[in-house]
């Protein structure tokens, strides 16, 4: 006949608690001050949100066959069918008009092109749009615009 005793080594021992703890402290002194913050994920969500506008306008002038204007200024980007975006697009999943607006800390370099019936910058020149943020450890961006092809791309 078999005897069953427990085992004496069921459980922590009080170092592994410890080092656990410690660990986990570690963790939060790194991870915590990253979330206190929300401008640079402001800052990161506008410049999804510019380069989104520039590359939908893109897509309209293809698919209406005619040109659109993309405005851009120190605080946002717009895009419309008249020069100056005085006429702007109005995003159909939204019913807004296509912009995006820069939270504070960030500004950009203005701008005024248009993007033809093939989809090209007008005028015939690759553009560049800089992002530059005064938030700490916030990186400048940029969204580029190929010449020959419209494309769109950081």
């Amino acid at each position: 006949m078999l005897l069953h005793r427990p085992s004496a080594t069921i459980g922590f021992t009080v170092v592994e608690l410890v080092v656990v703890i410690m660990i986990a402290g570690i963790v939060a002194l790194v991870a915590i001050p990253r979330f206190m913050g929300a401008s640079g994920f402001q800052s990161r969500g506008f410049y999804d949100s510019a380069k989104s506008v520039v590359r939908f306008a893109q897509k309209t002038a293809i698919a209406w066959r005619k040109d659109v204007f993309v405005c851009v200024t120190a605080t946002g980007v717009s895009a419309g069918t008249a020069a100056g975006c005085a006429t702007p697009i109005v995003n159909p999943a939204t019913g807004n008009a296509l912009s995006a607006t820069a939270p504070s800390g960030v500004t950009l370099t203005p701008a005024a092109f248009s993007f033809d019936s093939a989809g090209r910058p007008n005028p015939n020149a690759a553009v560049t749009i800089t992002l530059t943020s005064t938030i700490a450890d916030d990186p400048a961006r940029q969204i580029v615009i190929e010449r020959e092809t419209g494309y769109v791309h950081p």
